[in-house]
């Protein structure tokens, strides 16, 4: 007969998992500093920040906006290390869990109550043929992002977004740089994107 022990380790890992599933899916409810206007440095509601800067000589042009998150969004967090997946086999569900792993589930669950951001990317096709692009990295003060969807195929005149991002990190600056890594065509291409306050744009979310 087996000792009940022996299901301990799967039930306490059953127990985690819910706890953390619970913390980053499904419609949490809204805290009361998602209703506040996220500030900027000097203690003023935050401007709308855009950057825009192109890139395989002009053939594609990134847009970056900065705005209210209002706490919802497409932000995807990046997958922990060594955290079993529902895919994963019993075998793999019953190993525990490391200690980088349990403090990097600590770090994701301790989640900031600072009001949210919300960061949107739209790249655009000023070429006369269609762009293979696939996002490599976007990353900044406010997040190293897993932006979803990651790949397009953008028409010439068109463009694409991915869904948008949301950070609760704070913003210490209205000058932010952004560091967006793209592979246009099969090749790699990197550049640092500024945002800035836009002159007489009122705080608020980015236009969809």
């Amino acid at each position: 007969m087996s000792s009940p022990s022996r299901f301990l380790p799967f039930a306490g890992l059953t127990l985690v998992l819910a706890i953390f599933l619970a913390g980053c899916g499904g419609h949490r409810p809204q805290r009361d500093t998602d209703s506040a206007p996220p500030l900027g440095p000097n203690g003023k509601p935050l401007p709308v920040l855009k950057a825009e800067g192109p890139f395989s000589n002009g053939q594609l042009v990134a847009d970056v906006v900065l705005g209210r998150g209002w706490g919802k969004g497409g932000f995807k967090p990046a997958p922990i290390p060594g955290m079993p997946s529902k895919d994963d086999s019993s075998d793999d569900q019953n190993k525990p869990l490391s200690a980088d792993t349990l403090d990097a589930l600590r770090h994701r669950r301790a989640e900031s109550p600072l009001p949210p951001v919300q960061l949107r990317l739209k790249l655009t096709n000023a070429a006369t043929v269609p762009l293979q692009v696939e996002i490599i990295d976007f990353k900044s003060d406010l997040g190293d992002f897993a932006v979803e969807p990651d790949h397009f195929t953008i028409a010439p005149g068109t463009s694409s977004e991915p869904d948008p991002m949301i950070s609760r990190l704070g913003v210490t600056s209205t000058e932010i740089p952004v560091t967006v890594s793209l592979r246009i065509n099969g090749k790699n291409e990197t550049h640092v994107l500024t945002l800035r306050p836009v002159a007489g744009e009122p705080p608020g979310p980015p236009s969809p």
